[in-house]
């Protein structure tokens, strides 16, 4: 069944059911403001221009999720965001202050492994608190409730090579989140684990942020994961990257498996798949027609 054939109520439709929590979310104070930000490369006539004009603002404890197709600057944007890249226009203000480089009010989760393979999971942890001037024994002690709140204090003396890829980003969550930061960025960071444990992992990491003050920031392809996640979903699109629409997920919380069959959770769904996808008239390609079988029958 086409976009244009579905009987499904559209997702703003829905929306009215879960208005009470945006309004809530209305009202906490904004957290991140993105104001007309820009990111070009070259120079001498040859600009390539990633985004654009990209404007919006993140409350406290919200949990935002970013799709759009390859090349519409999703890393780069979170880079700026974190501090790693610089924009070329425009600013950012986390907390009112600008943003001019990394700080630990901002805590990074990348979709590949990041962790020191030569210390052992605590030591892990307790890397970032120890650079902030902590003493060992009160960074022992904070890692160690860490990686209580992510299930894994009973591993806390193995080393990186011993954890499967899912302990790991768990690992990897609880090093970012012991510097307490005021938002956790984290770009695609579940995209390598088989499908099983990527559930498990966005089941913990929705249990994890219900526990601390924190605002999410997640980077991610998949559509069902950001439907299943955020609280709003912000679509870019490319050429040059730029914001297409910043969506209110009508998925009432708590969120559960058994709502990927809800029609809140398939209007989104479908709602995301026109943005990203939209329809588009493709001729198809035809192979020279060489048969090298003769098989006495054919196929279709």
């Amino acid at each position: 069944m086409s976009a244009k054939e579905s009987t499904l109520p559209d997702y703003r439709d829905l929306a009215p059911e879960v208005a009470t929590r945006f309004d809530r979310i209305r009202q906490r104070p904004v957290l991140l403001s993105v104001q007309n930000l820009e990111k070009k490369f070259g120079t001498n006539g040859s600009t390539h221009t990633v985004f654009d004009g990209i404007t919006l603002d993140i409350h406290r404890r919200e949990f935002i999720c970013v799709i759009g197709p390859s090349g519409c600057g999703k890393s780069t944007f979170i880079r700026i965001v974190a501090g790693l890249d610089e924009a070329t226009g425009g600013q950012i203000l986390l907390d009112g202050k600008a943003v001019t480089g990394p700080g630990h009010d901002r805590g990074m989760v990348f979709q590949g492994y990041t962790l020191f393979p030569w210390l052992t999971v605590k030591r892990n942890v307790m890397f970032g608190l120890e650079m902030r001037g902590k003493d060992k024994f009160t960074a022992e002690n904070e890692a160690r409730q860490w990686l209580d709140m992510v299930g894994l204090s009973k591993v806390e003396d193995s080393y990186p090579h011993e954890l499967s890829g899912g302990m790991k980003q768990r690992v990897a969550i609880a090093r970012a989140l012991a510097n307490e930061p005021r938002i956790l960025i984290m770009d695609e960071p579940f995209a390598a684990l088989d499908a099983q444990t990527r559930c498990q992992m966005q089941s913990y990491l929705l249990q994890i942020w219900k526990k601390v003050d924190v605002t999410i920031l997640f980077i991610t392809h998949d559509l069902e994961e950001a439907a299943y996640l955020a609280d709003r979903i912000l679509v870019l699109g490319t050429n040059p990257g730029r914001v297409v629409e910043f969506i209110e997920n009508p998925v009432p919380r708590p969120r559960s498996p058994d709502q990927f069959v809800e029609p809140a959770y398939l209007s989104l769904k479908l709602r995301l798949e026109e943005l990203i996808h939209p329809p588009v008239e493709v001729e198809e390609d035809k192979l020279p027609m060489i048969k090298l079988t003769n098989a006495g029958d054919d196929v279709e």
